[in-house]
């Protein structure tokens, strides 16, 4: 008996020297998030995360209070060559980048690139069908949008304003060709603030704002705008709210306040269409 009991004591003691060798570096390169290389099924070498660092990974992240939306579709050809423009070496995002924006997949971003099955609500809202679509969020309700094909470019200038609403491009700057009905009224720009809380609002809507209270006074009475085309009345409200924000005098009803990371001018000159004198902070 006491030689049995010996024998199955030596076998334990066996299998525990066994295991060690080979569960103990396990735990060391998880806790450590050192990556492993493994052969996989088909024979190549792949790289496999450590399940702590996997586990990170897909942790939700605090949403950015304000940043910008740029909403694409699947199977879309157009998403495909705007973000490859932007991303391209020495392209907008990348001296965006050099400045301190943070631009990826996720909320936590001044650039979020999502795409549209996840912003919904907002799609709807937006009441658009052509993508990409670019949008400024606050407490996730729209306050800015950007239109293409009205001479503005969709560039680093334009995420600039999108995300603090202020126009900072340089004075001189050659705008594209327009690619929407003008009348040549009245010059066009692609960077909208809603009409009333309203995305896409009629044509006789915004006539008539314009000819209300609010703005009658700002009119030049030489302007027959019921003649305009539907951008260029868009572009002249969104001018007349802007110069009320610079003077001070914009109405109680015009909601401009929003949370915005700080920025700040030094010297320098320009880069990459973007001025390397601009940086975005709170990153």
């Amino acid at each position: 008996m006491l030689r049995k009991s010996l024998l199955t004591a030596a076998l334990w003691l066996a299998v525990v020297a066994g295991l060690s060798p080979a569960t103990e570096p396990e735990t060391r390169t998880a806790n450590r998030a050192v990556t492993r290389v493994e052969n996989d099924t088909a024979g190549h070498i792949s790289e496999r995360r450590p399940a702590e660092s996997e586990d990170a990974e897909q942790r939700p992240v605090a949403p950015r209070n304000v940043r910008v939306l740029f909403i694409i579709a699947k199977d879309c050809d157009r998403c495909e060559s705007e973000l490859a423009r932007l991303t391209k070496p020495g392209g907008d995002f990348e001296a965006m980048k050099s400045r301190g924006w943070k631009i990826g997949a996720t909320p936590d971003n001044h650039v979020q690139i999502v795409d549209r099955q996840f912003v919904s609500d907002l799609v709807q809202q937006l009441n658009v069908h052509e993508f990409p679509t670019v949008a400024c969020v606050n407490d996730g309700a729209i306050v800015r949008s950007f239109k293409e094909g009205c001479t503005t470019p969709l560039d680093a200038w334009t995420f600039g304003w999108l995300l603090n609403g202020k126009n900072e491009r340089p004075p001189g700057s050659v705008p594209e060709a327009a690619r929407v009905k003008t009348t040549g009224s009245y010059p066009l720009r692609g960077n909208h603030w809603s009409v009333e809380g309203d995305w896409n609002p009629v044509q006789g809507k915004i006539i008539g704002h314009l000819r209300g209270p609010n703005h009658v006074a700002q009119l030049t009475p030489s302007w027959t705008i019921e003649t305009w085309s539907y951008e260029e009345l868009r572009s002249l409200h969104d001018d007349l709210h802007e110069r009320e924000l610079a003077s001070g005098t914009a109405p109680a009803t015009f909601n401009s306040s929003v949370s915005i990371p700080s920025v700040y001018q030094s010297s320098g000159s320009g880069a990459n269409n973007f001025s390397a004198n601009r940086k975005m902070l709170g990153r």
